[in-house]
């Protein structure tokens, strides 16, 4: 494994908090912890700005990293945003024809699709020729696969990804219903606490996140929900399994990894019917509702009863081995060879 060396770029987790971690740090230090535990030889490069004094060090000192450390690895590994596809990918892929080495791309977020088609000429023709340029593409949802497969034809899903962990929710349903991401607008926290008014004392809503602008702690004592703070990475699925339900009546998504981590704890999920997340639940693993509609959300939630949480429970323990770590990562190595 030694002979074959990797530069993995992508954005590592926060040198100042751990509650600053969002799902593209996760997914990239996910794969990072792969390569130490099956010894992949590899070299690091940050593109987590905030581990910089400013950005224009942080892209200064990205691009030098890159250029010295690229003559000495096989393959280099470009795992990115769409900025990152903008104002890195085109370097990297460059200086990947020069050095004669094989490239991927990895595309964090569904929303790419949507991105390419409202982008300038100029930008649509930076992002058609990194993608053209690359060995190997990888996108997180199947649409985008489909969608961006007529650019380069190498072009594969590598899923967002969880561990396998050792909790799991209890096995009878108490009517006990969580919410862990951003607490935004854009994640449906307005519309989650609309629906908790029409709902009766017995039902516990419990919000996990950090709070947005639009937010505060005094917001949420006019309705029927508890706010609890904000939890780190490695509190998630701990704190979650204590739960029955994962609520995300979001208005945008690509692949939630929360739902992944809720699958993980065998937890069901009501969920807004947006195309990602379509196309991960399925098999009776939840319930899926129109955006910004606080009725049918309460609807949904007065809907479920112990047999239909018995039935989602493990429906999404099964679900979860299409989101098993080891095994998307284990495919992402393979097409890399």
């Amino acid at each position: 494994m030694k002979a074959f060396k990797y530069l993995m770029i992508g954005p590592c987790k926060s040198s100042k908090s751990n509650h600053k971690t969002g799902g593209v740090i996760v997914l990239f230090e996910n794969i990072l912890e792969y390569c130490r535990k099956y010894d992949y030889d590899h070299i690091v490069i940050d593109t987590n700005k905030s581990n910089y004094p400013n950005k224009l060090i942080a892209y200064f000192s990205i691009l030098y990293f890159i250029t010295i450390h690229i003559s000495k690895v096989s393959h280099v590994s470009l795992h990115g945003t769409a900025k990152d596809y903008v104002m890195i990918a085109p370097y990297v892929t460059f200086l990947g024809k020069i050095f004669n080495k094989h490239v991927s791309l990895r595309k964090f977020a569904g929303n790419f699709n949507t991105i390419y088609e409202n982008a300038s000429f100029l930008k649509k023709y930076i992002i058609r020729k990194i993608l053209q340029s690359a060995s190997v593409n990888f996108f997180e949802t199947k649409y985008l696969v489909e969608y961006f497969k007529k650019f380069n034809k190498s072009t594969y899903w590598f899923p967002n990804v969880r561990n396998k962990n050792d909790f799991l929710t209890d096995e009878n349903y108490e009517k006990k219903f969580i919410f862990v991401g951003a607490v935004s607008k854009e994640k449906g926290i307005e519309v989650l606490c609309q629906a908790s008014t029409l709902l009766s004392s017995e039902y516990q809503i419990d919000i996990y996140g950090t709070l947005g602008d639009d937010f505060s702690v005094e917001y949420f004592k006019n309705y029927n929900v508890q706010y609890k703070g904000s939890l780190a990475s490695s509190q998630v699925v701990e704190t979650m399994s204590a739960y029955n339900i994962l609520l995300l009546p979001s208005f945008r998504e690509g692949y939630p990894g929360v739902i992944i981590e809720a699958f993980s704890v065998g937890m069901p999920v009501i969920a807004s019917k947006l195309e990602g997340i379509e196309e991960m639940v399925e098999q009776e693993s939840g319930m899926l509702i129109d955006t910004g509609n606080p009725k049918q959300l309460k609807e949904a939630i007065e809907s479920m009863n112990q047999n239909m949480y018995t039935i989602g429970r493990s429906a999404a323990i099964k679900q979860f081995e299409k989101f098993d770590s080891d095994i998307q990562t284990n495919l992402f190595f393979e097409r890399l060879k």
